[in-house]
């Protein structure tokens, strides 16, 4: 009855873990940020925090000190070894060559392009377009399904378009609220999503522009696992498909029907 308990308790907190969000986060200002996170265990930040590149520095010069002392206690041991012993060995001299040396008169370069010869007749076969085609065909249904299972959620965006010529404000005025809007609109139309605000205006008296923008993308474990093995499942059968061995245009005899042995 324990044992059975222990397994339900692991699978309650497999399927518990599984339903849990991928959580990517990021800001754009004046420091921009990148953050992903699985519950609250952070995977991936940049810029990485100070105290983190500490320890990691400090961590390599650790590293460092101990691989230098090593060395210098592996050098310091092979001088007495080299002085423990006399070297006996006596210099070879020509005739003590070995007996299955070649003659002078052997070429070995046919050997050598027989042996290159061999290796490219075992290489292994190459991806045509067609492979490439239904490589293609075979990942887009896991992807196209990743891709709808992503949701973008608090997106603010607030754009204040400046420079110090008025046309150029009004040019990158324009580019700005046509890429930004379009962006927008491609989310909402394509994705699970949530747009807080979208503020996009010029200012002819200020200098340069002043961006900030803010999001959160998510993806629940399960289906980005289940997506990874569904796609490697379809690429791994088309793959197969494509280089499975052939006949090499050998056919099977058939016997001629008179042909049977008499009994």
């Amino acid at each position: 009855m324990t044992g059975w308990i222990i397994f339900g308790a692991v699978v309650l907190f497999l399927v518990w873990l599984f339903t849990r969000h991928i959580t990517v986060t990021g800001v754009y200002d004046a420091h921009p940020e990148l953050r992903v996170r699985v519950l609250f265990i952070t995977l991936v930040k940049v810029p990485p925090d100070p105290a983190a590149v500490r320890r990691k520095e400090e961590k390599k010069r650790r590293k460092a000190e101990k691989e230098r002392k090593k060395a210098e206690k592996q050098a310091a041991r092979e001088p007495g070894k080299a002085g423990d012993g006399m070297n006996t060995t006596l210099p070879a001299s020509d005739s003590a060559a070995p007996e299955n040396k070649a003659p002078a008169g052997t070429d070995k370069k046919p050997a050598i392009a027989e042996k290159h010869a061999h290796g490219k007749e075992k290489s292994g076969p190459g991806l045509d377009v067609g492979m490439m085609t239904d490589l293609i065909k075979s990942a887009a249904p896991p992807i196209k399904r990743l891709l709808r299972k992503i949701k973008f959620r608090d997106v603010y965006i607030d754009c204040v378009v400046g420079s110090d010529d008025a046309a150029v404000t009004a040019l990158k005025y324009g580019g700005y609220c046509a890429a930004i809007y379009s962006l927008t609109e491609l989310i909402r139309t394509y994705f699970d999503s949530h747009i807080r605000e979208v503020n996009i205006e010029a200012d002819f008296s200020a200098e340069k522009d002043d961006i900030f923008a803010y999001g959160t993308i998510q993806l629940r474990i399960s289906t980005a696992l289940g997506c990874a093995l569904w796609l490697g499942v379809r690429v791994l059968k088309t793959y197969t498909k494509h280089n499975s061995p052939k006949d090499n245009g050998q056919k099977k005899r058939k016997r001629p029907e008179g042909a049977r042995m008499k009994g």
